[in-house]
């Protein structure tokens, strides 16, 4: 997955990548966890498919922070207008951590259709909500943050 930690040391400007991509890349890497988790489930190897389902949660909950801790108040601090938006993602975050325990009940039932019917519900909110990232705050942030000193805050967190 595309970590905060890829772009450590990118601080010449011709290299950096802005947070659309870097973001948007955790968000595809996460995606493809779940289905990973979706296909074990599917081949019936239930061990596989709670480590995969594991590596997604970790790998969103990662991603999750960095916007909470990170991003989202640094750019609600510097483009006041983007509160709305915020509220409503850290709201959608919150609504998909209640489907990750879910899916994660699903898997220790070894519930197939359980499994299959939370992974069809959290791609889909997965999709929109990081649409709405992709399109509407990342650009935002893009215009008004400076990539590199945000991930070195997030960096730091993440080494407290």
């Amino acid at each position: 997955m595309a970590t905060v930690d890829d772009v450590r040391g990118r601080n010449d400007p011709e290299i950096a990548m802005s947070f659309r991509e870097t973001l948007g890349a955790q968000h595809r890497a996460c995606d493809a966890r779940l289905v990973e988790a979706e296909r074990a489930v599917q081949r019936g190897d239930w061990a596989a498919a709670t480590q995969r389902a594991q590596r997604f949660v970790d790998d969103t909950e990662a991603h999750f922070g960095f916007e909470e801790l990170t991003l989202f108040p640094a750019l609600a601090e510097a483009q006041p207008g983007a509160a709305a938006p915020i509220d409503v993602m850290r709201s959608e975050h919150k609504q998909l951590r209640e489907l990750f325990a879910q899916f994660r009940d699903a898997l220790d039932q070894r519930d197939a259709n359980g499994v299959a019917e939370a992974v069809d519900i959290i791609l889909l909110l997965l999709q929109q909500h990081n649409a709405k990232e992709e399109n509407v705050l990342y650009p935002i942030a893009d215009q008004v943050l400076s990539h590199e000193r945000l991930i070195g805050k997030g960096l730091e967190k993440e080494q407290m």
